[in-house]
C-alpha cells in the first residue's frame, strides 16, 4: 500500500509495520480513524513548541544488533559522568565537588583549557562576554571551563577573568580523557546532557572566540542546541511527549485543522522524566479523529 505525501510516495509494509515520512510543510494523513500532521513548525528557543506527530501502528521487530556506545565527541553522546572541585570564588558552589549533571536543564558550553596558556586566557574572557550577551537577551546558557591538571598552580589566571564555574582537573579524574579531548576543545550539550556540537582546536570550523568568525560559529551552535520536544501518538491515542524532565507542558487537541481550527486544552503535566505518555481516553473510547500539539509552559 502506498500513500502520497506532497510529491513523495511512502510505501507501507503489509505485515503489521509501517513508517511515515514526509518533506511537505504541512500534510494530514488519515490512517484508520486517526489523523496525523506530518510536520509542524518548530522554534529554537520555544515558549510554545508545536511538535511533530508520528502515527505508528502494530508491532515492532526486536533487533539483534549490538548498540555501540557513542564517542564523547559524536552528536547525541551523553556528557561524561565526572565530578571535580569548582575553584571559582564567584560561583555559588565554590569549593564544592560536583559535575555536569548539576547543569542539566539548560544548554551547557564546556571548554577544556589551561591557565598557563595565553590563548586560553583570551578564550575565557570571550566566554564571559558571550555569557553576558546571552544573559542580556534572557537566553539561559551554562558556561563552564575545565582547567588542565598541570594548570592547578595558576588558577587565579582564570578566576580574575570570568564569573562562571571553573573546575580543576586531576590526574585521577582525568576529565580531558573522559571527553577524549584536548586543550582548547569545546563541547556544547542540550538540556538533557546530549552533545549537539563539538569544536576541536583548529578543526574545519573556526572556533577562536577572539575572532569574529569563531565567535559567531560557537554562538550559533549554542543557539541551535536546545532540545526540540516531540510528540507522537499511537492507535490508542497514547500521546508521548519527548521533552525535558521537570518541565511543564500543555497538551492541546483539535478535531479539525481546516481554516476554522480551534485548539482546546487537554492536559497540563509536569514530567518527571524526559519521556512521558498520556492516554487520551475520550478519543480512544469514542474513536475520534484528533490532532495534537504540545506547548512548554513557562
Amino acid at each position: 500500500m502506498d500513500i502520497r505525501i506532497g510529491a513523495k510516495v511512502v510505501r507501507l509494509a503489509k505485515r503489521g509495520q509501517f513508517f511515515v515520512k514526509s518533506t511537505a510543510p504541512m500534510v494530514a494523513l488519515r490512517l484508520g480513524r486517526f489523523y496525523c500532521p506530518a510536520r509542524m513548525n518548530n522554534r529554537i528557543f520555544p515558549r510554545c513548541i508545536v511538535t511533530t506527530l508520528l502515527l505508528a501502528l502494530a508491532c515492532s521487530v526486536p533487533s539483534r544488533a549490538q548498540v555501540q556506545p557513542l564517542s564523547p565527541k559524536q552528536p547525541g553522546a551523553p556528557w561524561p559522568d565526572w565530578e571535580l572541585t569548582d575553584f571559582q570564588p564567584k560561583s555559588s558552589k565554590f569549593n564544592e565537588t560536583y559535575g555536569l549533571n548539576h547543569f542539566r536543564g539548560r544548554v551547557t558550553f564546556v571548554a577544556l583549557l589551561a591557565t598557563w596558556c595565553s590563548y586560553c586566557k583570551i578564550q575565557i574572557e570571550e566566554m564571559e562576554e558571550m555569557r553576558k550577551e546571552f544573559a542580556a537577551n534572557r537566553i539561559e546558557v551554562n558556561f563552564i571551563a575545565v582547567n588542565i591538571a598541570s594548570g592547578a598552580p595558576e588558577q587565579d589566571e582564570f578566576t580574575s577573568r570570568c564569573s562562571f564555574p571553573l573546575f580543576q582537573d586531576t590526574d585521577l579524574e582525568n576529565v580531558f580523557g573522559l571527553h577524549q579531548g584536548g586543550k582548547d576543545d569545546y563541547y556544547i550539550y542540550n538540556e538533557r546532557g546530549e552533545l549537539t556540537d563539538f569544536f576541536p582546536f583548529r578543526g574545519n570550523r573556526e572556533s577562536d572566540l577572539a575572532s569574529p568568525e569563531g565567535y559567531a560559529n560557537v554562538k550559533q551552535a549554542i543557539l541551535d542546541a536546545p532540545f526540540q520536544s516531540r510528540l507522537s501518538v499511537d492507535t490508542v491515542a497514547a500521546v508521548k511527549i519527548d521533552g525535558i524532565a521537570d518541565r511543564t507542558y500543555q497538551i492541546d487537541f483539535s478535531e479539525d485543522l481546516g481554516d476554522k481550527k480551534q485548539w482546546k486544552p487537554l492536559k497540563i503535566v509536569t514530567i518527571d522524566a524526559d519521556q512521558f505518555i498520556y492516554v487520551d481516553l475520550e478519543a480512544t473510547r469514542l474513536q475520534k479523529q484528533r490532532f495534537y500539539q504540545v506547548k512548554e509552559v513557562p
